[in-house]
């Protein structure tokens, strides 16, 4: 396949052109060349190699978790050079090519992509890529906790494999606050490569009725049941990836006490620092930015601004309250010194 250089994703990259509609469909492009894939007997911890002393240290200890991987089906087709300058950007979106056509786990091929990202400083953009990856092909807290030494052994780097402790960060705040821009910006800053699990309630509501992030429900859906299914299940990951030394977001409306409580429990049980941001917005600024939306996981509209305008949140307690109608990076410049000044 000849590809003029300009339109290979790694000068893409260079121009520093990969806004957040384009990763989301690369992730998106990956995914699904992964899930159509041609299982594959054998895989496992043996087919991984580490040069390293670290790293195969790191490798042993996951041994039993990657042979279940290749017993689950996890060891297909792949690619094997899952790079940027291996990914064309055509009219129909990224489009990877010069296969090597190898045996290999899903998450060491899509590692290749993202080690490639983090090392050309796009940290963010890498962390981007994996959590929409694993939001449309769920791998489990333990494949996440996999990505450190396969990004690892892709970059010949035993720096990608220093010890950073987890935490969790809980973004609340109503509809139309920019939580999900907010989490995105802070995700490839918290935690080892490729940075913290970003799990957001929209798509945990989806995924629990088996549909994409991106399909529409009815208000008909939005029962106390469907809440009570969704942040159980979110609870339920967050408390997973924590055990797996993975740092995580949770972006939330977190409208209740009992959610708020909920999810400092988990800190204190996981003994992991916790900080959480409760982001204001004027009404008018929230309903201008639901309506811009397009494509997004979240189906609150207008109604639902208005409607969450006039309940009461009640005592915020422990939690800082940050408002968001201000430049995007003067709100991330505030977030990130409130998550500095965290401290058990």
């Amino acid at each position: 396949m000849s590809v003029p250089p300009d339109m290979l994703m790694s000068e893409v990259a260079e121009r520093r052109d990969l806004d957040h509609a384009l990763l989301m469909r690369l992730a998106d492009r990956v995914s699904a060349l992964h899930a159509a894939a041609a299982v594959l007997p054998g895989g496992g911890a043996g087919a991984i190699r580490a040069t390293l002393p670290m790293q195969r240290a790191e490798l042993a200890r996951y041994g039993e978790h990657l042979n279940e991987r290749a017993a689950a089906g996890r060891f297909r087709r792949g690619h094997g050079a899952l790079r940027l300058d291996h990914i064309a950007l055509t009219e129909a979106g990224p489009e990877p090519f010069g296969s090597q056509d190898v045996g290999i786990d899903i998450l060491f091929d899509l590692a290749n992509l993202l080690e490639d990202l983090w090392c050309r400083g796009l940290g963010q953009a890498a962390n981007v890529v994996a959590n929409r990856y694993v939001d449309v092909l769920p791998q489990g807290a333990r494949g996440w906790a996999l990505l450190p030494l396969f990004l690892s052994i892709r970059a010949n780097d035993v720096d990608l494999l220093a010890d950073s402790p987890p935490r969790l960060l809980a973004i609340g705040g109503l509809s139309g606050t920019g939580k999900s821009t907010l989490a995105r910006a802070l995700g490839g800053l918290m935690g080892r490569a490729p940075g913290a699990r970003v799990l957001r309630s929209d798509v945990f509501r989806k995924r629990i009725m088996g549909l994409p992030p991106e399909a529409r429900l009815p208000p008909s859906h939005y029962t106390a049941q469907s809440d009570a299914e969704t942040w159980e299940a979110l609870f339920e990951s967050a408390d997973d990836h924590l055990s797996c030394g993975t740092s995580v977001i949770i972006d939330a409306v977190f409208m209740r006490r009992s959610e708020r409580d909920v999810v400092e429990m988990l800190a204190d049980r996981a003994r992991v620092p916790f900080t959480g941001l409760w982001l204001e917005a004027p009404e008018r600024d929230r309903i201008a930015r639901v309506n811009a939306r397009s494509g997004d996981a979240s189906d609150a509209g207008a109604e639902v601004v208005r409607e969450q305008s006039r309940r009461s949140v009640g005592e915020l307690y422990g939690w800082h309250r940050m408002r968001v109608n201000r430049p995007p990076e003067t709100v991330i410049a505030a977030a990130r010194a409130v998550i500095d000044r965290t401290r058990r």
